[in-house]
C-alpha cells in the first residue's frame, strides 16, 4: 500500500485495512495494488485487466483501504444478481464510506424499484425516439463548428458538449449553462476515488449541483411551466415514493446522477471510439461505405472499451469463491474486466464490428443496469453518422503523452486533425 494513499487514512481505517490485507492473503488471493485513480499510457487499463484476468478470476488490491476484485464474466454476473450479498449503498471501490448518497444508484431493492419506476418512463426507447430529432441537431451543429478547422480538440470541442447539449435539452434546462455543467461533471469524476485535493473540488462541484437542482426543485413546485406533463423536472417533483411526494433532497440526488451518468460516460465512452476509428482506417471505412454496420459497431466499442469500474459494498459475511468478505468491505465489480472475458467471447481484444453479441457489462447489471442505456446507444450511433457523414479520414494529432484514467476511465485528452 503506497505512502501517498495510506497518508489520508484515520487510524482506524489503517488497522481496517491491515486486516483485510491480512485475511486476502491468508485466503491465497492475489494481492495487487490496482490504483485507478493515476492516469496512465492510453489503453493499458484494460490491458492491466486482460493480465489479471487470465491471472485469477479475483484478486485484493491494496489501494487506498483496500477493495476486492471481481475479474471474470460470471463472477462479475453473480454479484449483480444478488445485491442483497454485494449492496449498492456504495459504489466507488475505494470510498466505503461515502458522504453522498445517489438516488437510485446507492439504493437496494426493493426501494430501488420505486425510484427506477419513474426514470423507465422518462427514458424509455419512446421517450428517446421523441427526442432522436434533436439530438441529431445537436450532434451536427457540434460538428459543423469545427470541421472547416481541419482540426479539434475532441473532448473540449465535441465528447463534452454534445452529450452535455443532449442532456439539457431533454430535461427542459437552459442550453446557456452548458459550460458550467461541463465543469461541475469533470471536477466531480476528477475526485471519484481520489485523496486529497482532488477529492475536495470534487465535495465543492457536487455541493453547487444540489445547490442547482434545489433551485429547479423549487421552481417546478411553485411555478409549474404548462408543459408539465411532458416536463422532465416537472415529472419527477410530481414522483410519489412509498405513499409520499418526493422530497428535496431526493430529487436533487436523483437530478444530479442522470446529469453525471449521461455525460462523463458518453464522453469518455466516445473518447475510445474516435481513438480506435482514427487509428484504424479500414474500421473507419468500413463505417463510411455500410452506415448500417453502425449499431452493431457501438456494441462492440461498449464491450471492448468498458469504461465503469463501479463496486459494491459486501452486505453481509460472506465467503465468495474463496474470498473471505466481510460486512463493509468494497468489491471492485470489474466491468472492463468481465466484457472482455475469453469464457464469453473469442478474440475479446479485438474489435470486430460484425460480431454477434449477445450480452456485455458496460450498462452494468441486475436491478441496477443502466436505465439510461437506449440513449447512450442513441448518442453514439447519432455521432458515428453525422461525424463520418462530414469527416470521413482523420487522425490523432498529439500521438505522445495520451493518457487514462479511471475510475470511469477515459482519455484525458484527444487531438484530431484531417485535411480540408
Amino acid at each position: 500500500m503506497s505512502a501517498d494513499t495510506t497518508t489520508q487514512l484515520t487510524d482506524a481505517e489503517l488497522a481496517d485495512a491491515a486486516e483485510r490485507l491480512e485475511r486476502a492473503k491468508s485466503a491465497g488471493c492475489p494481492v495487487v495494488n490496482f490504483d485507478y485513480t493515476t492516469p496512465r499510457p492510453a489503453m493499458t487499463y484494460f490491458e492491466e485487466f486482460d493480465r489479471l484476468r487470465n491471472q485469477t478470476p479475483t484478486a485484493y488490491s491494496s489501494y487506498g483501504p483496500g477493495f476486492w476484485m471481481l475479474l471474470t464474466s460470471d463472477l462479475v454476473r453473480e454479484a449483480y444478481q444478488t445485491p442483497e450479498i454485494f449492496s449498492s449503498s456504495a459504489t466507488i471501490p475505494s470510498v466505503p464510506n461515502p458522504d453522498w448518497h445517489w438516488i437510485p444508484t446507492m439504493v437496494d431493492p426493493p426501494l430501488h424499484g420505486e425510484y427506477r419506476r419513474m426514470l423507465n418512463i422518462a427514458f424509455s426507447p419512446r421517450f428517446v425516439k421523441q427526442n432522436e430529432d434533436r439530438i441529431r441537431q445537436d450532434c451536427v451543429e457540434t460538428i459543423e463548428k469545427f470541421a472547416g478547422a481541419g482540426q479539434c480538440d475532441f473532448l473540449e470541442q465535441f465528447a463534452k458538449v454534445f452529450p452535455t447539449q443532449v442532456f439539457l435539452r431533454i430535461v427542459g434546462l437552459p442550453m446557456e449553462h452548458t459550460e458550467v455543467f461541463m465543469a461541475w461533471v469533470e471536477a466531480t469524476f476528477d475526485g471519484l476515488g481520489h485523496l486529497g485535493e482532488d477529492a475536495l473540488n470534487q465535495r465543492e462541484a457536487q455541493i453547487a449541483i444540489k445547490k442547482y437542482f434545489a433551485q429547479v426543485f423549487k421552481d417546478r413546485r411553485e411555478n409549474p411551466p404548462a408543459n408539465a406533463d411532458d416536463d422532465f423536472f416537472s415529472i419527477l417533483a410530481a414522483t410519489v415514493i412509498r405513499g409520499e411526494l418526493i422530497t428535496d433532497e431526493a430529487f436533487t440526488n436523483m437530478a444530479e446522477v442522470i446529469l453525471l451518468a449521461g455525460l462523463d460516460t458518453v464522453k469518455s465512452q466516445l473518447s475510445y471510439m474516435f481513438y480506435h476509428l482514427a487509428n484504424n482506417p479500414s474500421d473507419r471505412e468500413w463505417i463510411v461505405r455500410e452506415p448500417e454496420i453502425i449499431p452493431n459497431a457501438v456494441e462492440e466499442f461498449l464491450r471492448a472499451h468498458n469504461i465503469v469500474m463501479t463496486a459494491r459494498q459486501v452486505a453481509e459475511d460472506t465467503d465468495f469463491h474463496g474470498c473471505p468478505m466481510k460486512k463493509g468491505d468494497m468489491v471492485m465489480v470489474a466491468n472492463p474486466s468481465a466484457s472482455r472475458d475469453e469464457a464469453e467471447f473469442d478474440n475479446p481484444t479485438e474489435i470486430q464490428f460484425d460480431r454477434q453479441i449477445t450480452a456485455h457489462y458496460s450498462f452494468a447489471g441486475g436491478p441496477h443496469r443502466c436505465v439510461g442505456a437506449h440513449l447512450v446507444r442513441t448518442e453514439l450511433a447519432i455521432a458515428l453518422e453525422e461525424w463520418h457523414k462530414r469527416i470521413p479520414n482523420y487522425s490523432v494529432t498529439n500521438t505522445e503523452g495520451l493518457v487514462e484514467a479511471g475510475p470511469t476511465v477515459g482519455l484525458e485528452r484527444l487531438e484530431l486533425g484531417w485535411s480540408v
